[in-house]
């Protein structure tokens, strides 16, 4: 035995430790499999130098390490599986086809392993282990090279295509397959004569830590680990120690058989000078990164709620923000939020994660929802003496392990619930104090979010009326002769005005006035497709090159059918060549929109001009601008500007949405804006977004 072996033994260890891990704790992953299998595998491989130091016989270790080598036969098929099933790309033909492919290939190098062409011996003790490979064996390494090539490339293009939880996870298992991609080539290496001048498997126990933390930290392969910190931190310090170890055992065979005394002797003093350091830095990791620390956590609470009180979003965006900023502050196993509905008058789900039952709503006249209503005090399901077995039972199947009320003027409008922590300690005092203060200002920030939606839905539809007002006429007008083009058809056909005329004659007139009724109803179809787009819901938000002139014109036409503008009043000015921002479509018209209406709001009717102009502020920026030679305004007043509900018009004739609402949108598009006023002169809004030439 050697370090070469010792380490084998340890990968495989590992190996075979985190898949039995993720089969017990991950049964409803439908990825369990092929994790399971890749990491089996990969630690399987590892073997080989501890399976040939088994034997002295030339012949009982050569079919011993070709039996071991099935492992590495399997292994990038098996990636490949892992990776296909990450991107949720695997059940597509093309994918299956190739997976399936994949296989079969890996299966026909089964014969050949078993005779002179893929292996013909193993070298032993060099310290390293090596084999003496066959013809056929550097067609298997391109073979392994070819699909663990595909299998990283498909992990990285979805890794730039999503965010949050899953491009961590993805991020992860990236990093840890390198790491087992490396070892790999160190080993292939070797059989062309290269020095293995550290155990290779030491890579793939790297490559097994970093897919432990993408577990722990990342919930991959959905696991929800609770486990105490003193299992990590001694789990870590075993892995981390092992791996010292071995690179000290490593610098005793350097020195030489020769002077075993003196080899042990350095390998202990470096041990016992740095254990202590080590031990340090491992708590000190094992809290930063695996469990935060109770006044790290209350700190971001605290900048959290600041951030929630000058926020105005949709009320999912709020509680969904604010779950997402519990995963990662607290970390609960479960967090929802239940808001009141009153056309039903039940509590419904609006945000969770890690919730079991998705379509949850509890009554306004549960005993519990009353409790928390009349007291306004937080509940702890499991220890508060005065929870019901019946309650208990109402939420046992929730995983939850406290509730807080969310109070506006001692009106119930949501619940805020958590589950255990995951680190398995209990809720402290610090703990409810910090998540009373979170839970006052959520239900503020609720609260305006939920007056947000109501308000500007009204002011939405009350716009929505009044161009509707305006389009009758732009309707009418096609309307009116599409019917007066059919009717005077219809009569003179009736009357036998038509009779003189040929029938080519009579075709060309029906062609004609096909054409013009078409056309009409063309413009129609037009119209009413632009206000239904206007007036419908936003979708998910689509970025993309969003070409400005385009958007312009379509905005500046939709103005115009509402006669909310007259369009000899707007001037628009493309200095630079055409152009586009990266943004969404929708949105980036929305804000056009209320822009230029807001400026037609502000100028003198008679002498009103309005300009829209864009220019490139530098190579990837362009900037958009609506100026008018309007009133201008105050200072006071340009501080206002974007404050949500804060308007200069008459009572009942504005909301104060629509430049908060244009404010929100941009900052969504990842822009900017500027505003430039004088009173008596005019007012300038610059738009700045990411951008280029077309």
């Amino acid at each position: 035995m050697n370090i070469f072996t010792i380490t084998a033994v340890f990968a495989f260890l590992v190996s075979l430790f985190l898949s039995l891990f993720v089969y017990i704790k991950s049964y409803h992953n439908p990825k369990r499999n092929v994790f399971i299998a890749i990491a089996s595998l990969a630690g399987t491989w590892c073997l080989f130098p501890a399976v040939a130091a088994l034997f002295a016989s030339n012949y009982q270790t050569l079919i011993a390490v070709r039996v071991v080598y099935i492992a590495a036969l399997f292994c990038s098929p098996a990636f490949l599986a892992l990776s296909l099933s990450m991107a949720e790309v695997e059940q597509k033909k093309i994918e299956k086809k190739l997976l399936f492919l994949s296989y079969i290939i890996a299966a026909l190098f089964l014969p050949f392993l078993f005779s002179p062409l893929m292996i013909t011996g193993v070298i032993k003790f060099q310290p390293y282990f090596t084999l003496k490979i066959g013809k056929v064996y550097p067609i298997f390494i391109l073979f392994f090279a070819a699909t663990c090539f595909y299998s990283f490339y498909t992990l990285f293009k979805v890794y730039k295509k999503s965010y949050g939880l899953k491009r961590n996870q993805i991020k992860y298992v990236f990093l840890a397959y390198f790491f087992a991609f490396l070892s790999a080539v160190v080993h292939f290496g070797s059989a062309y004569g290269l020095k293995e001048i550290f155990p290779h498997d030491v890579l793939v126990i790297i490559c097994m830590a970093l897919l432990s933390y993408a577990i722990v930290a990342h919930r991959l392969m959905d696991i929800g680990v609770v486990i105490k910190k003193t299992l990590v931190f001694a789990s870590l310090f075993a892995i981390v120690f092992s791996i010292f170890v071995g690179v000290t055992l490593l610098l005793q065979q350097v020195i030489g058989a020769s002077n075993k005394i003196l080899g042990f002797a350095l390998s202990s003093l470096v041990i016992v000078l740095t254990v202590r350091p080590l031990e340090i830095f491992l708590i000190r990791i094992t809290d930063k990164y695996l469990f935060q620390k109770k006044y790290d956590y209350k700190h971001l609470i605290g900048e959290f709620m600041d951030e929630l009180k000058t926020t105005v979003l949709n009320t999912n965006d709020v509680a969904q923000s604010t779950v997402d900023f519990l995963n990662t502050s607290i970390r609960p196993n479960s967090a929802a939020i239940l808001m009141f509905n009153k056309f039903t008058n039940k509590y419904d789900l609006v945000a969770s994660s890690n919730f079991k039952d998705k379509d949850f709503k509890i009554s306004s006249d549960n005993s519990l929802v009353k409790r928390l209503s009349e007291t306004g005090k937080i509940i702890n399901i499991n220890r508060d003496k005065l929870i019901t077995n019946q309650e208990k039972k109402q939420f046992a199947g929730l995983d939850m392990e406290i509730v807080l009320p969310l109070l506006i003027h001692k009106e119930l409008i949501g619940i805020l619930c958590l589950g255990k922590k995951k680190s398995d300690e209990d809720y402290g005092e610090d703990d409810i104090e910090a998540l009373s203060d979170l839970s006052g200002a959520l239900s503020i920030s609720l609260n305006n979010a939920q007056l947000f939606d109501e308000r500007a839905d009204a002011e939405k539809r009350a716009l929505v009326g009044t161009i509707a007002t305006g389009i009758n006429h732009e309707i009418g007008n096609p309307l009116n002769i599409i019917t007066i083009k059919l009717d005077t058809f219809r009569i003179l056909a009736r009357e036998g005005l038509l009779a003189h005329k040929t029938k080519e004659e009579i075709i060309d007139e029906v062609d004609n006035i096909t054409k013009v009724c078409l056309d009409s109803a063309q413009r129609i179809a037009e119209i009413t497709k632009q206000v239904s787009e206007f007036a419908k819901p936003d979708k998910k938000l689509i970025f993309g090159k969003v070409n400005v002139g385009e958007a312009i014109d379509e905005t500046i036409a939709f103005l115009k059918h509402g006669m909310i503008l007259d369009s000899e009043k707007i001037e628009k000015r493309i200095i630079c060549e055409p152009v586009y921002v990266f943004a969404d479509r929708g949105q980036l018209k929305q804000i056009l929109f209320n822009l230029i209406k807001n400026a037609s709001h502000a100028v003198d009717k008679e002498k009103s001009k309005i300009i829209v102009s864009v220019d490139r502020n530098n190579s990837d920026e362009i900037a958009i601008k609506i100026i008018d030679n309007g009133y201008g305004m105050p200072k006071e007043i340009m501080d206002r500007l974007f404050t949500p509900f804060f308007t200069t018009k008459d009572p009942g004739k504005g909301t104060g949405l629509g430049l908060a609402l244009v404010k929100i949108m941009i900052d969504r598009n990842n822009g900017r804006i500027k505003v430039e006023s004088e009173e008596g002169v005019g007012t300038t809004f610059t738009l700045i977004f990411k951008g280029g030439l077309l």
